[in-house]
């Protein structure tokens, strides 16, 4: 009986880092919560300190970074993952909080590595009881230093490589890490209609689109068609929300409802602009996807299981806003359109 409880643990704890995986693929498609912002050379508003926010010098098809502005306490679930009630708190009695994270994705949604900064040296070591069993197992490989945890989950060759560059100091800034899609992040809006918690970038190929859509309950056949028709082997998003204060580690389909955010992606196609527009509507003409007004413009519209999408290319470059209601979604890629 006690083996078979200490089984569960390693595998509940386990599920945990990979949900990591689950909730940046989550992110991709559709939203989440912030506040803290910088603007970049290309006037683009993203959140503070995504300059400065570094990743393993490892071979990897994109990163996450996540800075709501307030310190965001674990509640019931961490990214969509159950914890038991005991684990929640420190030894005091206090509540875990995490201040901002940076995650790095591998080939697939199971190989991640994740840098998590908590509000203190206290909060961190409780956080790394959390995982204690996964980490004993060896399923998961990471360690603690001050306040930050660092944990890699994935296959053995991912794991060592990740673990080795957090424990040597090998880093990189995504600036430099991911100069192509760095300069994607320029085209966000330097204005949007609220602030943003969250940005990153993905380089996709077959394998990893495969692995990111089949790991999101949501079905999002809107945003793979299109962004698979024009050739798009890139893309960047950013993460927006009115209210930090309504951020929660339980990153599922009814905090996304209730929090009231929404995200845009943007993306350079391979296509010049008139083959894009034209592809586009292409596709509207087989999908559900509908032609409306938009400002002094038109655009592609489509609701996805209570979440609004609408999708627009300007030239060469594809956005897609996603949001919890239609005006939202429009107001946010009006921003980028034309903000």
């Amino acid at each position: 009986m006690i083996e078979m409880n200490i089984a569960r643990r390693v595998e509940r704890r386990t599920g945990l880092l990979r949900a990591w995986a689950t909730s940046l693929a989550l992110l991709f498609t559709l939203a989440a919560t912030g506040c803290a912002t910088t603007n970049l050379s290309g006037s683009a508003l993203l959140p503070d300190g995504i300059e400065d926010a570094k990743v393993p010098r490892v071979e990897s098809r994109g990163y996450l970074y996540f800075n709501p502005g307030v310190p965001v306490v674990v509640t019931g679930s961490l990214f969509n993952v159950s914890l038991p009630a005991e684990g929640l708190f420190d030894e005091s009695g206090n509540s875990i909080s995490l201040d901002h994270a940076t995650l790095i994705l591998g080939a697939t949604t199971e190989n991640v590595g994740a840098s998590l900064n908590f509000v203190s040296a206290q909060d961190s070591q409780a956080a790394l009881e959390l995982v204690s069993d996964a980490l004993d197992s060896g399923t998961v490989r990471g360690h603690r230093l001050d306040e930050q945890l660092f944990l890699a989950t994935g296959d053995q060759q991912w794991r060592e490589a990740v673990t080795g560059a957090y424990n040597s100091g090998d880093l990189v800034s995504v600036k430099e890490g991911f100069p192509t899609t760095w300069a994607l992040l320029n085209h966000l809006p330097a204005s949007p209609p609220s602030k943003p918690v969250m940005a990153g970038v993905l380089h996709l190929d077959a394998n990893l689109l495969q692995s990111l859509m089949a790991s999101v309950d949501v079905e999002a056949e809107g945003i793979g068609n299109a962004f698979g028709l024009v050739r798009v082997e890139s893309m960047a998003f950013a993460v927006y929300t009115d209210d930090p204060l309504r951020m929660s580690t339980e990153l599922n389909y009814e905090r996304l409802v209730e929090s009231g955010s929404g995200i845009l992606l943007v993306s350079q196609s391979s296509y010049p602009g008139p083959i894009v527009s034209f592809m586009l509507g292409v596709m509207s003409e087989r999908t559900d996807l509908e032609l409306i007004e938009l400002g002094t413009t038109n655009a592609r519209y489509r609701r996805v299981e209570g979440l609004h999408l609408i999708i627009k290319n300007r030239g060469s470059l594809l956005f897609a806003a996603i949001a919890t209601t239609r005006q939202d979604a429009e107001e946010l890629m009006l921003s980028a359109l034309f903000g």
